[in-house]
């Protein structure tokens, strides 16, 4: 991937995030920083997808890191966490994936069933599966680790 492919994606990203802050109605002093959670989100995931990572694996941490900095920034300008974090995470979504799985699917329908389709079909749907379960993950284990009160044992 070459850096105007980077810098393109990023800009894409960027503007989802934007699209869900005025969405949610942030206020415009913290859209910078859920621009700046989502480039470093962004550039984690690719980061280890270029290094070999599975993409549910750097989707746990492209979605991990701006889960930690949106945490903190809540606590320090006194926001909700899910405020910054949502719109800050929401590009990781499976979209393509997901798709794709939904397309075998209607193959299915369309032209039969045969074993070939259906294993593409599940392979699609667990991956997006894994994909979304590692966003969860990514997002709910800052807030478990910040806002627990009481201990686990």
């Amino acid at each position: 991937m070459n850096v105007l492919t980077l810098l393109m994606n990023v800009g894409l990203s960027c503007m989802i995030t934007l699209g869900w802050c005025l969405m949610l109605t942030l206020p415009k002093s913290y859209v910078g920083l859920c621009l700046m959670m989502t480039v470093l989100g962004y550039v984690t995931k690719m980061g280890l997808l270029a290094l070999g990572s599975h993409l549910a694996v750097a989707t746990f941490f492209g979605a991990m890191l701006p889960s930690f900095l949106g945490v903190y920034f809540a606590q320090r300008h006194g926001l909700p966490p899910k405020a910054l974090i949502v719109p800050s995470v929401i590009f990781l979504m499976p979209g393509i994936v997901a798709y794709k799985a939904m397309v075998t699917m209607v193959q299915i329908g369309y032209f039969g069933f045969s074993m070939e389709l259906f294993v593409l079909m599940m392979t699609y749907f667990f991956e997006a599966l894994f994909v979304i379960s590692a966003l969860v993950l990514g997002l709910s284990i800052p807030g478990i680790l910040f806002y627990r009160k009481k201990p686990i044992v």
